[in-house]
């Protein structure tokens, strides 16, 4: 039906925050009016138009959930999401010190690959159990890691740039690896249709 496809990326972002009820009508009006864009200037300005509507339009979507008042269920369940993913990263790290005590510099290496894995699977399964609960987790991830650099937590000198890379990567990961991987809460109402 349509000559033009969206970019994939930021309909997965718009699937991951939009509420079941009116994910598609509002994505399908979205990009109805993609195509409305693509015919009328070009498909890269249409694409440029598209991202600045997801940039735009997902704060909104975001804070309008938070005043609907689902929030407290999507917070507890981020905070059940970030326990579970904190327990077994505190386990990971301790099998990484008893595998390399000897070696801190192999603990430097390795701490930011399984972080960033447990970020991206606390993500994943963030999104799919709850919608916006992803949002709650990369919030709890931040302050942590926060909490961390300021506390001087790491013992091993770093450079700013390894700790500021936890402090960005980290909260995207959570956000950003279930869009990517287009892992979403199933919606009871498109599985009955």
């Amino acid at each position: 039906m349509s000559r033009y496809s969206p970019p994939a990326f930021a309909c997965r972002l718009f699937q991951t925050v939009l509420p079941v009820s009116y994910r598609g009508a509002l994505l399908g009006d979205l990009i109805e009016e993609y195509n409305l864009h693509a015919e009328a200037t070009s498909p890269s300005a249409a694409r440029r138009w598209f991202w600045g509507q997801a940039c735009r339009s997902i704060p909104f979507i975001i804070g309008s959930s938070l005043r609907n008042g689902d929030w407290l269920i999507s917070v507890s369940t981020a905070v059940g999401v970030y326990a579970v993913m904190g327990t077994l990263k505190l386990a990971a790290d301790f099998m990484i010190a008893k595998l390399f005590a000897p070696e801190p510099t192999a603990f430097v290496v390795l701490a930011p690959i399984v972080f960033l894995a447990f970020t991206s699977i606390g993500g994943c399964a963030a999104a799919r159990i709850r919608f916006g609960t992803a949002v709650f987790l990369a919030l709890f991830v931040m302050i942590t890691v926060a909490v961390q650099i300021i506390a001087k937590a790491c013992t091993i000198p770093v450079p700013w740039w390894y700790e500021f890379g936890f402090l960005t990567l980290g909260p995207l990961s959570v956000l950003l690896t279930p869009a990517a991987f287009g892992v979403l809460k199933p919606n009871s109402n498109e599985s009955a249709t």
